[in-house]
């Protein structure tokens, strides 16, 4: 068992420095990471839509209308994040916003069929739909303000981690010595 503590303390430690330094970035570039991550997609995207269209247009007996029809969706998606990713950012909060408030309308019908039948605990599941309710209306009303909150919030939770296993590892060299 020592052995075994022993080989993997170095990459332990590794991984709570990564994630120490990636919550960081986290916490204090949040706004470049989201333009350089939506960037990333719609790179990838134009390539795959590029690499869709020549297998349309160079392979046409292994191709067919879909693979034209995904092609250029793709390439025009992946072209539109890459010339403004700005749009993605504050149109995916307001599209999670608008799933968590429907979400929650179908979660409060749930709960109210569950108290017309008898059920006891029936509140919970209203209070649950509630809170969901509660951050799709913030979703919705401050969009790029709440993404930026949310990856402070795994910056600070990826540093907490990494701080905990090296904590850890400190306590089972300590123990193993």
């Amino acid at each position: 068992m020592n052995s075994f503590f022993k080989q993997t303390e170095s990459q332990t430690r590794i991984f709570a420095l990564v994630y120490i330094v990636f919550g960081f970035i986290l916490c204090f570039f949040n706004k470049s990471i989201l333009f350089t991550a939506t960037r990333i997609i719609g790179g990838v995207l134009l390539l795959y839509g590029a690499y869709q269209l020549y297998l349309y247009f160079a392979k046409k007996q292994f191709a067919s209308t879909s693979t034209l029809i995904f092609g250029v969706l793709s390439a025009l998606f992946g072209l539109f994040f890459l010339i403004s990713p700005q749009s993605l950012i504050a149109i995916l909060p307001v599209l999670c916003g608008v799933i968590l408030i429907l979400n929650s309308a179908m979660q409060m019908q749930k709960s109210f069929t569950l108290r017309s039948h008898g059920y006891d605990n029936w509140i919970y599941a209203f209070i649950i739909s509630l809170v969901i309710l509660i951050g799709g209306i913030i979703l919705l009303l401050r969009p790029i303000q709440t993404m930026k909150f949310i990856l402070q919030l795994v910056g600070i939770c990826l540093m907490v981690e990494g701080v905990i296993i090296l904590v850890n590892q400190h306590e089972i060299n300590k123990y193993l010595d």
